[in-house]
């Protein structure tokens, strides 16, 4: 589809973000309209409310003259960007939540996902960038954990079939109401550096990415993903000279040509570290597009992405051919979601009480004794419990859990440590002798830049002799991680290791629960 200019046509491949919450302002949505009159592809959308974001959008592509499609981050749910959406738990819960042998849970899984398809496209986005089809298959993982379904292909092939087939539900005239993302290409699960930071390396051979990194890919394609997003890696056994973003060989030849993908590849965030941190903003956007690369994502500046862009075909670097083959692939996208011509969100009257329900069961399942002998639970409540929450972000996390847990036992005392004060809580609360059992929760948030999925060394010291305090009275005693799994490892003196997979309330409350009945 010709598209007028060179300018314009640069610009359908560029995807800057907008920040739902600031909408509101005047100012803000005025720039973010200009940037859609110069003919802007999308935006990917952070933050908003179900109530204003919907209005605000369909607002925006009336200034657009090609409907702009727009994108966002919903692993979780769209409650995970907008207020009022449903938070569903990360991927890593729903695998320990669904029997994949059960029909029951299957139909439970894809409820789910119906869920966040009409949630997501009533909110007028058309691209969720979900699932992670990366294979978790390294413990001190900062940034994937249980952003993953597992730490084996097979989990993450089947769970991710699922995904892309429910999201990308057609409807009855052959038109798709959302595209699924397959990320992060070819694999971020064996690092334990975060490319929002740094540039991580993959050091597997090619024998082993082709049995553990690469098949649920292979398997995305041939489910139909829609688009599938490019890691900011350096994988030497597939090019050993150029980051994964900035190499034909991984992009073209490998995912494009040999895996025979015809959706849209999209580049990870172009602000990340990994390479905002060596290169020039106008370089990066060139060499992805050299590799490949048809939506040029989350730039720091749009409009110098768009002028480096149609400086390197005017010079010669890249072709008008290369740009209009990209320009062509996101047109069709546009026609194959139906929004050329049609910007209104749809399904805009959805039950949100009954999708929290179904975020709340998945939520009771995903709760998972993981470790130690199940004829401890239920604790009893009438003899009281120690808990301690550590909270590695020292950020107030836990609240749900503490109040929940104190409705159950009859006894129960609370006490929340933080990396920085520990020692001093450790010293004034040793007694855990008169408890009858000492129940410890572990918060550490998996976030972008943070470094780690683990809990800081000191965190890790106190668990551990509160612990060694819990056996010398004879005491039984809980470990919790409502975070990365692997944490759990560190603690074994714990009579009970139960994981979590999610900080969510739902989860908080369920967790609860199991330990005590009542």
């Amino acid at each position: 589809m010709l598209i007028g200019s060179l300018k314009r046509a640069v610009a359908q491949m560029v995807m800057p973000r907008i920040d739902g919450e600031k909408l509101a302002d005047a100012a803000y949505r005025g720039e973010i309209h200009k940037l859609a009159e110069e003919g802007i592809g999308g935006f990917i959308l952070f933050g908003g409310d179900i109530k204003s974001t919907p209005a605000y959008l369909a607002e925006l592509q009336a200034k657009a003259e090609h409907r702009l499609l727009i994108s966002s981050d919903v692993e979780r749910g769209l409650g995970q960007q907008l207020a009022g959406g449903t938070r569903f738990p990360s991927q890593r819960a729903v695998s320990a939540a669904i029997d994949r042998r059960s029909k029951k849970d299957s139909d439970l899984l894809n409820r789910m996902l119906d869920a966040v398809r009409t949630e997501s496209r009533a909110a007028g986005i058309h691209i969720v960038f979900s699932p992670v089809m990366d294979v978790n298959n390294n413990p001190d993982n900062p940034i994937i954990c249980t952003r993953a379904f597992g730490d084996d292909p097979q989990t993450v092939e089947w769970f991710g079939k699922q995904y892309i087939r429910r999201l990308q539900k057609p409807r009855s005239n052959g038109d798709l109401d959302l595209l699924a993302c397959a990320k992060h290409f070819p694999g971020h699960g064996d690092t334990d550096q975060d490319s929002h930071s740094v540039l991580p390396v993959i050091r597997a051979d090619k024998a082993r990415l082709n049995r553990v990194e690469l098949p649920p890919f292979r398997e995305a394609v041939k489910d139909g993903v829609g688009t599938v997003m490019i890691a900011h890696l350096l994988v030497p056994a597939l090019d050993p000279t150029k980051p994964v973003t900035f190499s034909k060989k991984v992009v073209t030849a490998l995912l494009r040509e040999g895996m025979a993908f015809e959706g849209l590849i999209v580049s990870d965030a172009l602000d990340m570290g990994a390479l905002a941190n060596e290169y020039p903003q106008g370089e990066i956007a060139i060499r992805a597009v050299e590799a490949g690369m048809d939506i040029l994502l989350h730039p720091v500046d749009a409009r110098v992405t768009v002028e480096a862009v149609v400086r390197a075909v005017e010079q010669g670097r890249l072709t008008q051919e290369r740009i209009q083959e990209s320009v062509d692939r996101i047109m069709g996208m546009k026609k194959k979601l139906g929004i050329l011509n049609d910007a209104a969100p749809v399904n805009a009257k959805l039950d949100y009480e009954k999708h929290r329900k179904i975020a709340q069961e998945i939520s009771r399942r995903a709760v998972t004794v993981v470790r130690g002998s199940k004829g401890m639970l239920p604790l009893d409540a009438d003899k009281g419990a120690a808990c301690f929450i550590l909270d590695d972000d020292s950020q107030g996390r836990g609240e749900a859990f503490q109040q929940e847990l104190m409705a159950r036992f009859v006894d129960a005392t609370v006490t929340t440590l933080t990396p920085d004060a520990c020692e001093a809580a450790l010293s004034s609360h040793l007694d855990i002798s008169r408890a009858g059992a000492a129940v410890i929760a572990i918060f550490s948030r998996i976030s972008a830049s943070k470094g780690r999925s683990g809990i800081s060394p000191k965190l890790r010291d106190a668990a551990i002799e509160l612990l060694k305090r819990a056996k010398a009275a004879g005491k039984p005693s809980v470990v919790i991680s409502f975070d990365s799994p692997y944490i759990l490892d560190q603690f074994k003196d714990a009579g009970l290791h139960i994981a979590c997979y999610d900080r969510m309330d739902e989860i908080q409350r369920a967790a609860a629960e199991k330990l005590v009945k009542g």
